[in-house]
């Protein structure tokens, strides 16, 4: 009997225990955002709490020297502004909208990643903005898309299994234009700045997974001089 009653005793204990657990993992804080655009000095987008719909969450947005790595500048802000399309969309009053002022002018030259975070949370998709001798770029709109894995392919049996220069898209492969992407994370048809070459993302591979990039060459030997490497990927915005 004494048995029994500890078994129910530690059943009970159990049962308490998960109860809590599912109400704490319901109520946890889950952060969305979005950095929509770079209009003159207004860095505009929006940011919310699922967990929390009625309140309105502090932003930070950072921008960040490019090429030394070096914060900028940091601007602090309450999303608060209402978006009609936030609440079309289903999330909450709608009120998370934020626009901050960054004085670019202020700044030296140069081609500055601006990023968006709350806390500890920060938002995967950041924004490039280039001043100065980089604002003649002809890709001044590029969007860091990360660091990727890159490796190489040809028109081989070898590499293409029997596709030739067919391409999942339709298009014939070309080299220094066509790569191979995953489009659950590069869509079918976007252009990307790799190591200072505009390629397009044509095809898709059966190992080509994730953070990976298949970039074509004419020859199998080509490939091999390639091997495989990492670098910044920027998706090139129109």
């Amino acid at each position: 009997m004494k048995k029994t009653r500890l078994m129910a005793g530690l059943l009970l204990v159990m049962l308490f225990t998960a109860v809590n657990c599912v109400m704490a993992l319901a109520g946890t804080s889950k952060i969305n955002g979005h950095l929509d655009s770079v209009e003159g000095k207004a860095v505009s987008g929006w940011l919310w709490d699922s967990g929390k719909p009625e309140e309105s969450q502090t932003v930070t947005v950072t921008v960040t020297d490019e090429h030394s790595g070096q914060v900028a500048a940091a601007v602090s802000v309450l999303a608060s502004e209402y978006r009609g399309d936030l609440t079309e969309d289903g999330m909450g009053t709608g009120n998370y909208g934020f626009h901050v002022e960054i004085d670019w002018d202020s700044l030296p030259p140069s081609s500055y990643i601006i990023s968006l975070s709350s806390g500890n949370t920060v938002i995967s998709r950041k924004l490039r903005y280039a001043s100065g001798d980089a604002a003649a770029s002809p890709y001044r709109s590029l969007v860091p898309l990360g660091n990727f894995k890159l490796t190489a392919y040809c028109p081989c049996r070898i590499c293409s299994e029997g596709w030739g220069r067919r391409t999942s898209s339709g298009a014939l492969a070309t080299a220094s234009h066509t790569v191979a992407v995953d489009p659950r994370v590069i869509p079918i048809g976007s252009r990307l700045l790799i190591n200072g070459q505009e390629y397009v993302a044509e095809d898709i591979g059966g190992a080509v997974k994730g953070h990976h990039i298949d970039v074509y060459y004419n020859t199998h030997a080509e490939t091999r001089t390639h091997g495989t490497s990492s670098a910044e990927v920027f998706l090139i915005q129109e």
